[in-house]
């Protein structure tokens, strides 16, 4: 089944799920998840800002773009239904927590899928620049209309399953300008965390090369849910909806969906 990207995609259930890929991927990576709630879910699969076209366009995105991208998902969800699951996936579990934080009204929930809030392998004079992050973002766009794209080469898809990894779509270069805005977008979800109450989902591999497993940890250690829950993978690696144990993954959202359609179902007999 081909699910349609960026259009609301019908479902039976009130509850309505906003689907985010990752920083240089594409939608493809939400695809099972797309596939598996499709029919039952009202969908938003969204394609961010800069991606899926070329590494040049990424390079001239900014985190607030791809927030854009994720809001204007989110629109599309809240005027089909009531209540959305926010499901992210790597950098889009950033932005999917960003929504929670900032529309707790139509955000019932959040899934967040290997969430970026450390990267391996990044050096330290690339965090320093984060507290004037808006004047090294202008340079490096002055940077870019003279010599290009700046970046740095990706040696493929985190991704144990080998046939799975040789067929993933993506881009095989981060700019370093899309690196900094991920940096920047990871600081904003350090600190908006508490102020997410609805109920989470997090969803990590212990073998993950791109984000270490102990920031999913601190993660869901600092939100401010109530009701919360952190899965963790042994085989996979990075790309969780796509990997080995995906049907892990599909079985955990599926879960945490029902989840929260019985308590939903519940709270509405309560103030009938």
């Amino acid at each position: 089944m081909v699910v349609d990207v960026e259009q609301v995609v019908p479902g039976a259930s009130s509850l309505g799920c906003l689907l985010i890929h990752g920083l240089t991927g594409t939608p493809a990576e939400m695809a099972p998840v797309a596939e598996r709630l499709a029919g039952r879910h009202p969908l938003w699969v969204s394609r961010i800002a800069g991606h899926a076209t070329a590494v040049e366009d990424l390079a001239v995105t900014s985190w607030r773009d791809w927030y854009r991208s994720a809001e204007a998902g989110a629109d599309a969800l809240a005027a089909a239904t009531p209540r959305i699951v926010a499901i992210g996936l790597s950098m889009g579990a950033l932005l999917a927590l960003r929504l929670a934080a900032e529309r707790p009204e139509t955000v019932a929930a959040v899934v967040l899928l290997s969430p970026a809030m450390e990267i391996r392998r990044v050096a330290p004079w690339l965090r320093r620049p984060l507290r004037l992050f808006g004047e090294v973002d202008a340079r490096l766009a002055t940077v870019r209309r003279l010599l290009g794209p700046l970046g740095f080469p990706k040696a493929g898809s985190d991704i144990a399953d080998a046939e799975v990894r040789r067929m993933h779509p993506g881009y095989r270069r981060v700019p370093l300008r899309a690196l900094l805005n991920l940096l920047h977008l990871q600081h904003g979800a350090a600190a908006l965390a508490p102020a997410v109450r609805q109920p989470a989902l997090v969803v990590h591999a212990l073998q993950d090369h791109t984000c270490p497993v102990a920031g999913a940890r601190a993660l869901h250690a600092a939100l401010g849910s109530r009701e919360k829950t952190l899965v963790l993978l042994a085989e996979s690696f990075h790309v969780v909806t796509v990997d080995c144990e995906r049907e892990r993954v599909l079985a955990e959202i599926e879960r945490f969906l029902a989840g929260l359609e019985t308590r939903g179902a519940q709270s509405s007999t309560e103030l009938s």
